[in-house]
């Protein structure tokens, strides 16, 4: 589905804390982003706090195992080292877990996607 316009050479690579199977927030962010696919790849995650529910949810999503992780300060840890590391992070998780994940992207030099403070 393509409703956007292009606008930008290539996809933002783009990852998500938080938005689980169980989310309430996370499917209206990625389904946001299809709407216009050609601004974000879904990249990494730590999408769950269970690491078995974590990967198996993010590979039904169609995120590389090796880029599923067990927790968002690894997962910011770890594609800093990449190349082709994350470039926006979406944080999709109950309010008062927003401060410490934001600042922690911030910190990293990476842009952030938070609905609430």
């Amino acid at each position: 589905m393509l409703i956007g316009e292009k606008k930008i050479a290539r996809p933002l690579r783009w990852g998500m804390i938080g938005g689980g199977r169980t989310a309430n927030v996370g499917p209206k962010h990625r389904r946001g982003a299809l709407y216009d696919n050609t601004a974000f790849k879904l990249v990494c995650g730590a999408f769950d706090v269970d690491p078995a529910r974590n990967v198996e949810f993010g590979t039904n999503l169609g995120v590389d195992k090796d880029r599923l992780y067990p927790d968002y300060k690894t997962m910011i840890a770890e594609e800093a080292k990449r190349e082709d590391g994350v470039e926006v992070v979406d944080i999709a998780t109950p309010n008062f877990l927003h401060y410490e994940m934001v600042k922690a992207a911030l910190e990293a030099g990476l842009h952030v996607i938070c609905e609430k403070p």
